[in-house]
């Protein structure tokens, strides 16, 4: 205890300046770096980070002071890449008052076994313990006996490995393993990035924490309002001007509880909808993140509070760096998708010199300010905006893609530490081609960070090569290598010729990837253009799967590796790979999102309390249950909706969820013997609550229900008595004159397209239903009634041939009906609405076209979450991407139909 009180009047008395928690922790990650992580502990904690389970949180339990150790937690963690395990510090606590820190609880070894009691009497199951007070016998003896791990760890001065550890570790094979093959002598080993900031004075300081595995940065809410109120003050006096400026950066961040994530809606803009409950398409939050970005830098550094940059306190700065990231993210998913249309057959050339300078110059501004000497003139005074966005708009193509990698740290050091190696080697290259979607940062931030850290090193010219031997399991490309020609077809037109430039010239150039799995994109692009060029290709990655190589060598089942998959790399990798596949669900980086986000509360969205007159031209959609499918079905231009009661009765209906992650049980007042979706019944009656007027809403029943049914129906999703009831079923005229009466909504009677016996029952529903009230649904899809409700067998029924070519083949059947058709199917806008204009062409009344599927991001996206209240779960299935484009083709049809009646 004499010693803390001499050492704290030692820290008291320093001309440094008043001692402060942060000053302790400065203190603490400076020491970091003179320090050494054992490598089966890294090993260890790497197999933590990159568990797809929740995985358990660590407690670093010290007799240190707790603000200092948090430092060296933080500083060696970060430089072994291991920042985004959830980890909390307990140490020795300090009193800080007037610039004077004095003793607080001091931590001891009974102290520690008191924290372990309380944590295990608190319910926590301790997976491991690992500790050097090998002596104190009691505090292992608590962990084993329930039921826990423990390592007695004892320190081998001036060893780099620890025996302890190395023990233990031989305990979990699969973890070894993959722990050698990370520390090997070979170049797909991790390379030693602790010298990578030497000499440079570089510490990523400038990036906020991140515990999320992903480089989502995080900051406690506390800290994140009074940096916001600080930056504003600094920016300006003026009151209106500081609410704008607090307004722009608060759009960029997603409230987390206590704490504040410093990406939201407006970063990931390739999550599902249901991740943010968000109606607005992809492109809509691109040009938003460009706008808020943009104008909050604007503000900023008008402000000159760019210009006096390091006198801002470094949670500001973290609010800074969090608005040039957003501008960063939004410029190279621009790139993305015009480097994907530019190689696409037949597309325009819409990637240009200007376009690459601007995308670049969004990458030096992030990167410069991450590195203390902010470079953002070129970015806030480009003219090339308009151009990009125009350009972005006029795409056609696929909507933004999930980038594999967008961990800032895992990019600075991946970066640093490829400069590091290069120079070393005296192999530096004359350019680097790298790989979208997944690897598109990796280029820039190479070109960008050795332009920053090595400015007496020829500048690295960048191209990109959108090609992934992936591509072939996805039935996207010929199997088997590639060849030369088809390779070069991947680079858009304006990069190809420097890339031959680079290939004729002799120099190096490196083929730069995010990650290998198979090693395969890379062999293949390596061997070719070897073969091709004197040039020496040489070849990278940020991370590899090791634990595919590991199953792999074990025999394990694994996707296989390429052949000489040993030599690939010639330059080491810094980090072990964090599956991000772009399947929603299927990978670490998609259900670390949904941790993240998904469980946050989401507003309702807003309707309409209209929908306006004049509606003459019905757009169904189907399967809507929930506020926020409604809002996005409405916003594209829908005027009717269809609630499905055709859910499978129990036991078969809640296995059928499971996929979908419901949040709440099933009610317990749910009504077992109703086709109900149990879980979405309250979402239903939340959105039955809020329909815009004119609104048609109908009622999808796969069954013929009974008087009783319908009404009991009805009541339990909570929807107005004037909804239209459809039988997706073939139906009789006893059973229609039933209904008759309580269906005052209309009838809608669904007919397949491929029944055998289509014209003589069209004839049937076309006598029997009201031209003024009901509907015949005429159906193409697969939902269509005999596919649907099994009576494939029956006289009559459908069958699915192939479709025929030409004018729709049911038309000559429907002409002259007095009952007027919708038409149902699951294909594109255009082609649904073309067939409708061909069938009114031929005499066929039409009053509306039906579709749902088409409308509907992948199954692994639908997702339940919460929506307006804590007790009302929805289940987000409508794409506003996919929606985006029925905006465009009703407004097209409309057009065509205004034109048809004028020349009649």
């Amino acid at each position: 205890m004499e010693f803390r009180r001499r050492t704290l009047d030692l820290i008291n008395a320093s001309p440094l300046g008043p001692c402060t928690a942060q000053r302790m922790q400065d203190a603490g990650a400076a020491v970091a770096a003179r320090l050494a992580l054992y490598p089966e502990v890294a090993g260890y904690l790497r197999h933590l980070q990159y568990r797809q389970d929740p995985g358990p949180r660590i407690l670093f339990l010290s007799a240190g002071y707790e603000p200092f150790i948090a430092g060296i937690v933080e500083g060696l963690l970060t430089r072994c890449l291991l920042n985004g395990l959830p980890y909390e510090v307990m140490g020795s606590t300090l009193e800080f008052e007037a610039g004077r820190c004095e003793l607080g609880t001091v931590i001891d070894g009974d102290r520690k076994a008191d924290a372990v009691r309380s944590l295990l009497g608190a319910g926590a199951r301790i997976e491991l313990l690992a500790d050097d007070s090998y002596h104190d016998h009691e505090l292992f003896d608590l962990v084993e006996r329930a039921g826990g791990r423990t390592v007695r760890v004892e320190h081998e001065p001036g060893a780099r490995s620890s025996r302890s550890w190395r023990e233990f570790m031989a305990s979990l094979p699969d973890v070894e393993l993959q722990t050698r093959l990370t520390t090997g002598a070979t170049n797909y080993a991790l390379a030693d990035v602790d010298g990578v900031f030497a000499g440079h004075g570089h510490t990523l300081a400038n990036l906020p924490p991140a515990d999320n595995g992903i480089g989502v940065g995080a900051m406690h809410q506390d800290l994140y309002l009074r940096a916001l109120d600080g930056l504003c003050r600094t920016a300006t006096g003026n009151p209106t001007e500081r609410a704008r400026l607090r307004e722009l950066l608060l759009a960029l961040i997603q409230s987390a509880g206590d704490r504040v994530l410093l990406r939201g809606r407006l970063f990931h803009l390739a999550s599902p909808p249901y991740l943010f409950a968000d109606t607005t398409t992809s492109r809509e939050r691109w040009h938003e993140a460009l706008d808020v970005s943009l104008d909050c830098l604007k503000i900023l550094a008008e402000a000159g509070v760019l210009a006096d940059w390091k006198a801002l306190p470094r949670a500001q700065r973290w609010l800074v760096v969090g608005a040039l990231d957003h501008l960063k993210n939004a410029a190279t998913h621009a790139l993305d998708v015009l480097i994907k249309a530019n190689v696409a057959d037949g597309a325009p050339n819409v990637l240009d010199e200007d376009v690459e300078r601007l995308v670049e110059s969004c990458h030096l501004a992030y990167w410069s300010t991450v590195f203390d000497a902010p470079q953002v003139a070129h970015v806030l005074g480009a003219e090339g905006w308009s151009t990009l966005r125009r350009a972005v708009d006029e795409c056609t193509g696929p909507p933004f893609a999930m980038r594999e990698l967008d961990d800032p740290r895992v990019i600075a050091v991946s970066a640093l530490s490829l400069a590091q190696q290069l120079e070393q080697s005296g192999d530096w290259p004359v350019g680097v081609i790298d790989f979208p979607s997944g690897a598109l940062d990796l280029g820039l931030a190479f070109r960008v960070i050795a332009r920053l850290t090595r400015p007496d090193k020829p500048a690295v010219g960048v191209a990109h090569m959108a090609y992934s031997s992936k591509n072939a399991m996805r039935g996207l490309e010929e199997d088997g290598a590639p060849s030369f020609d088809h390779l070069m077809s991947r680079v858009p037109k304006h990069f190809q010729e420097r890339v031959h430039e680079w290939l004729d010239g002799g120099g190096t150039v490196l083929l730069y990837d995010n990650n290998v799995t198979t090693f395969s994109t890379l062999a293949h692009v390596k061997r070719l253009l070897g073969r091709r060029a004197p040039a020496r290709i040489r070849a990278t990655v940020a991370c590899v799967n090791y634990e595919n190589i590991a199953r792999h060598l074990r025999g394990a089942a694994a996707e296989p590796l390429c052949e000489g998959w040993e030599d690939v790399l010639d330059v080491r990798p810094v980090a072990d790979y964090l599956t991000a596949f772009a399947t929603w669900g299927t990978s670490a980086k998609t259900l670390a999102l949904h941790r993240m986000y998904a469980a946050l509360p989401a507003a309702a969205p807003h309707l309409p309390a209209s929908l306006g007159d004049g509606q003459d031209w019905l757009f169904k959609v189907c399967r809507v249950h929930n506020a926020v499918d409604l809002a996005a079905v409405v916003r594209a231009g829908a005027n009717a909706i269809g609630v499905h009661a055709v859910a499978p009765r129990e036991p078969a209906y809640s296995p059928s969820q499971v996929r979908h992650m419901p949040i709440l049980p099933l009610p317990a007042d749910a009504m077992a013997d109703l086709p109900l979706a149990h879980h979405e019944t309250a979402s239903v009656r939340e959105m039955a609550a809020a329909l815009p007027e004119g609104l048609v809403v109908v009622v999808v029943m796969e069954d013929v229900p009974t008087v009783c049914d319908w009404r009991r129906v009805r009541t339990e999703l909570g929807l107005p008595a004037s909804s239209a009831l459809q039988l997706q079923c073939r139906v009789t005229a006893e059973e229609v004159g039933l209904l008759r009466e309580e269906a005052t909504g209309g009838l809608i009677c669904a007919i397949g397209a491929d029944q055998a016996d289509f014209a003589a029952y069209f004839r049937f529903l076309d006598g029997l239903l009201d031209p003024a009230t009901d509907h015949i649904l005429v159906d193409s899809s697969a939902h269509q009634p005999d596919l649907i409700t099994g009576a494939r067998d029956m006289p009559g029924a459908a069958v699915s041939p192939p479709r025929p070519t030409g004018d729709w083949f049911p038309a000559t059947s429907m002409r002259g009906n007095r009952v007027p058709v919708l038409v149902a199917d699951d294909v594109p806008a255009d082609v649904l609405l073309e067939r409708c204009r061909s069938l009114r062409r031929q005499g066929v009344r039409v009053a509306g076209c039906d579709t749902q599927n088409s409308v509907e991001v992948p199954k692994p996206a639908q997702r339940y979450r919460l929506v307006g209240s804590a007790d009302v779960q929805a289940l987000v299935r409508k794409s506003p991407d996919l929606l985006a484009r029925w905006t465009t083709a009703l407004a097209h049809h409309k057009t065509s139909a205004e034109r048809a009646d004028t020349s009649k």
